[in-house]
C-alpha cells in the first residue's frame, strides 16, 4: 500500500476537524463573544476520569482590571494560541508565595517589585507555550478599549478552582 503525504494546511486541518477527528487550536478558533469588562471560559473537552481528569478551556479576557488574581492547587498549562492583534493581554505574576504575598499585601508593605506583568506574545514556540506551577500568584486582564479581545488555552485537572488574592487595593497600572 502506498500512501501519498499531504502538507499539513490550514485546509486539511479544518476538514480533520470538520470530520470530527481532530479539535483545532488556533488564533480564531473556540471565541465567544465577550461583554467589555469580561472574561470568560469555555471547556473544549474534558477527560474520561477513568485515565485521570484532564481538560482544556479556551479563556477569553475582556477586562481591564486583575479581578481574577489567585492561585491554583495545580498546574496549568497556558497555551498562547491566538492573535498578536487582539487587545495586549497582560499576565500579572508575583514572586511571592501566597502566603508571603497576602501578609505583604494586609500590612501595606507589597510593592511593584513583588510582580511582574508580562506582554503576553502569541504563537511563539520560545515564549508562548508553558506551565504555571502550582500555587504561584497570577492574573490576566486586557487593555481597556475597543478590539478583539484576546483569547489563549488552558489544561488543567478537571476539577481545579482558582483561590482568589484579592489585590483590588493596589491600584495596580500597568505602562
Amino acid at each position: 500500500m502506498i500512501i501519498k503525504a499531504v502538507d499539513m494546511t490550514k485546509a486539511v486541518m479544518e476538514d480533520l476537524e470538520a470530520k470530527n477527528f481532530i479539535i483545532r487550536l488556533a488564533p480564531d478558533s473556540h471565541r465567544e463573544p465577550v461583554e467589555e469588562g469580561d472574561s470568560k471560559g469555555q471547556t473544549i473537552y474534558s477527560s474520561d476520569i477513568a485515565y485521570g481528569g484532564h481538560k482544556l478551556i479556551s479563556v477569553i479576557i475582556n477586562r481591564d482590571e486583575f479581578s481574577a488574581f489567585g492561585i491554583h492547587k495545580d498546574n496549568e498549562e497556558f497555551l498562547l494560541i491566538g492573535s498578536n492583534e487582539d487587545k495586549t493581554l497582560h499576565l500579572l505574576i508575583s514572586y511571592l508565595g501566597e502566603t508571603e504575598l497576602r501578609e505583604k499585601i494586609e500590612d501595606g508593605s507589597v510593592s511593584s517589585d513583588d510582580f511582574i506583568c508580562l506582554n503576553c506574545r502569541f504563537n511563539d514556540p520560545e515564549v508562548s507555550f508553558f506551565t504555571m506551577l502550582k500555587g504561584v500568584p497570577h492574573g490576566e486582564k486586557s487593555v481597556r478599549g475597543k478590539g478583539t479581545p484576546s483569547k489563549f488555552y488552558v489544561t488543567e485537572p478537571t476539577d481545579l478552582a482558582s483561590v482568589p488574592i484579592d489585590i483590588s487595593g493596589l491600584n495596580i497600572t500597568v505602562i
